[in-house]
């Protein structure tokens, strides 16, 4: 027995001083200067055209409701990209824009980049300008969809009118979609992918919001990161109802369908009890990011084929973040009980929000969830669901290029993988592509990355300078 402990504790010495010869052979990947010049024109370019993009109020309609606001800013984009208007065919489906720039050669699969054209409502309170006004301060546009999304349209469709003005013409087709109801998980950038799949069009790549260039997005860090999104979780609302006979609340029985649900959602709080798991993608992830960290952190996440376990156990623990990347989550959000302080409710409910993994998918978390709610006799009605989109390849050429325009426009920051924990449009187009990615080449704090959906939304002027010369670069040398 001796010999075996004696054993045992030799393996775990040589695995760990592998691990820690490993890590101190880590190194940060040769990290530049940003070289990019950005003049008093691009800057008073940008502020300029994309302040007037905020003024116009696009909060997000579904088709049948009033489009006067989209169709007045889809005037001020013709007033401000004119090159593209001229250039370009336009196709609008009930507000939906859809734009085609003929490539020279037929036979090359054609490129989509997009974005979206809605915003979430707003209203001045708290905010430092009026929310709608596009104002300039400090080096910054403030105002709603200054971030999300009116950034990613700016820097795709100014890179188009600069492109047109010098001559270029693409050697593929080129596409821009722009949806109006994005943030409310509309139809409009579907309905785009139908018209296009009914056209046959097979794409080469996508690229849409989602990641970014984020100023250290885990604690820790000592760098900016790019971070491109391979995929995006699924997403389920749930309704969990509990039938009871109601009463008067002065003499209430044990056990009331409200108690029941309160039991129900303490314990699914408790145990968290859906599967975690690391994805390949996530595991590239963090050996991407290892180098930027310190001695410990680093030796954890590039070593994972030593503490892959360990880190699935503990980064639960450490945030909200870390269990959304490893599994599917359940966020409780709405309630409904009587509608008198002293009535028992015959059958109150919770809402519950789920965001499902690639490896759980909407069917299977919620069998998790039934055999918790069988305990508390509820039941479950699924309001709305759809799995996680397909994960892109992050070994195939395309994102490869990705990689490699994203290192010669930024070549100060690190470039890695990432899983979407929330909803973009890209998910539609993954029927014609089998490289959707989500990357704003734009850079962005991590304030200002808070400030999408509430006050005091902006980006940094000189940022959008940066995603021009981005998109320039990808299609001036696109050899696909």
């Amino acid at each position: 027995m001796q010999y075996i402990i004696f054993g045992i504790l030799g393996i775990i010495a040589v695995l760990l001083g592998i691990a820690v010869i490993r890590t101190l052979m880590i190194k940060a990947p040769a990290i530049g200067e940003c070289k990019t010049e950005i003049s008093e024109e691009e800057i008073e370019t940008a502020a300029k055209k994309l302040g007037d993009m905020v003024r116009v109020p696009t909060v997000s309609k579904n088709e049948d409701e009033d489009l006067s606001e989209f169709y007045k800013y889809h005037e001020v984009l013709e007033e401000l990209f004119p090159n593209v208007h001229r250039t370009f065919e336009k196709t609008v489906l009930n507000g939906t824009l859809l734009f085609k720039w003929k490539g020279t050669d037929p036979s090359r699969r054609p490129i989509l980049f997009m974005g979206h054209q809605d915003v979430v409502p707003a209203n001045d309170h708290g905010w430092k300008c009026p929310a709608y006004s596009g104002t300039v301060i400090d080096g910054a546009i403030y105002g709603r969809g200054a971030m999300d999304c009116k950034s990613t349209m700016y820097v795709e469709l100014q890179a188009m009118e600069e492109l047109i003005a010098e001559g270029f013409v693409p050697p593929c087709d080129i596409y821009l979609e722009y949806a109006i109801n994005e943030e409310t998980g509309g139809d409009g950038a579907a309905s785009a992918m139908r018209y296009l799949k009914e056209k046959g069009i097979e794409l080469a790549i996508v690229i849409d919001e989602g990641g970014a260039v984020v100023d250290r997005p885990i604690g820790g860090m000592d760098r900016e990161y790019a971070v491109i999104g391979v995929t995006e979780k699924g997403y389920m609302d749930l309704k969990i109802s509990a039938k009871g006979t109601g009463g008067h609340s002065s003499t209430p029985p044990r056990n009331t369908p409200a108690a029941r649900l309160f039991a129900f959602a303490n314990e699914i709080e408790k145990k968290r009890p859906f599967k975690k798991h690391l994805i390949p993608e996530v595991y590239e992830m963090f050996s991407a990011m290892a180098p930027s960290f310190s001695f410990g952190m680093r030796m954890l996440l590039g070593n994972l084929w030593l503490f892959k376990p360990l880190l699935i156990a503990i980064m639960p623990m450490v945030s909200p973040f870390g269990e959304a990347i490893l599994s599917t989550t359940c966020c409780f959000t709405m309630m409904k009980g009587s509608d008198a302080c002293n009535v028992i409710p015959k059958e109150p409910y919770l809402v519950a929000n789920l965001r499902t993994s690639v490896h759980q998918n909407c069917e299977e978390s919620l069998a998790v969830l039934k055999k918790y709610a069988k305990k508390y006799d509820l039941k479950l009605e699924v309001l709305q669901q759809r799995d996680a989109s397909p994960v892109s390849n992050i070994h195939s050429r395309e994102y490869a290029y990705v990689v490699d325009c994203v290192r010669k426009q930024f070549p100060d920051v690190g470039i890695a993988p990432y899983l979407i924990m929330g909803g973009t449009d890209c998910r539609h187009f993954h029927a014609l592509t089998d490289t959707a990615l989500r990357f704003a080449p734009v850079r962005m704090t991590n304030a200002q990355n808070a400030s999408c959906h509430a006050v005091d939304e902006n980006v940094t002027v000189s940022a959008l300078a940066e995603g021009v010369g981005f998109f320039i670069e990808f299609l001036k040398n696109y050899p696909f």
